[in-house]
């Protein structure tokens, strides 16, 4: 277990290891909290507070902090790693968890191959020129994708829409499930984000495994 870390709860969005993602916030609490974290260099929790959550989030660092002219803090958090929240240490002024590691299951036995991998690739390069104007970024930022994990934690960043996929797919242990399930859900060349037919069923079949994860709780 690790020591007790402060945690920010997500409402729109999840956010996952090796991606970056920007938030802003308004009230005080929050900007206290993130703050004080960037000034001692210390980690945050980020988690969103799904109904179907195992307590899964992602523990990540500030990078960049900006004070804006209306009052709210503008920041960037890099993200680290998965982590599961377990008890609440305190929440006064602001939640802060005891956490443990969230890993993946050793899959060595099995074989990801190489060709849903290169087409997410692509999948994910064409995202990037309809919303990235700029070439050099985006050849900066395909160069950086050197492992199956970070394409699809970046798939599941910037084309996955729908919150409760999202977090199937950051609290899912498998490699393999994960790059299977996310080429399945973007079809086609070019797609803009995931097939809502297949979102549905996945939803379903993790419902019920999630149902049954409880009733066995």
């Amino acid at each position: 277990m690790k020591k007790p870390v402060p945690t920010l709860y997500l409402f729109n969005n999840i956010f996952y290891p090796q991606t970056v993602i920007p938030l802003t916030v308004n009230d005080d609490v929050s900007k206290q909290m993130l703050l004080t974290s960037y000034q001692n260099s210390t980690d945050i929790a980020l988690f969103h507070p799904h109904t179907r959550s195992r307590g899964v989030g992602t523990l990540g660092k500030i990078i960049l902090v900006d004070h804006n002219s209306d009052g709210s803090l503008s920041v960037v958090v890099q993200g680290l790693v998965r982590i599961k929240l377990l008890n609440m240490d305190n929440d006064d002024p602001f939640p802060v968890y005891h956490i443990a590691d969230y890993y993946d299951i050793d899959e060595k036995t099995q074989t990801l191959t190489d060709s849903p991998i290169e087409r997410l690739h692509l999948v994910l390069e064409s995202w990037l020129i309809r919303h990235v104007n700029s070439t050099r970024e985006r050849e900066r930022f395909m160069k950086d994708m050197s492992s199956p994990a970070k394409l699809i934690n970046n798939l599941c960043m910037f084309v996955i829409k729908d919150i409760e996929l999202k977090q199937i797919f950051l609290e899912s242990t498998s490699l393999l499930d994960r790059v299977r399930m996310m080429n399945a859900l973007l079809v086609g060349a070019t797609p803009e984000t995931e097939d809502i037919g297949m979102c549905e069923a996945i939803k379903s079949f993790e419902r019920l495994e999630t149902d049954q994860y409880k009733n066995a709780s």
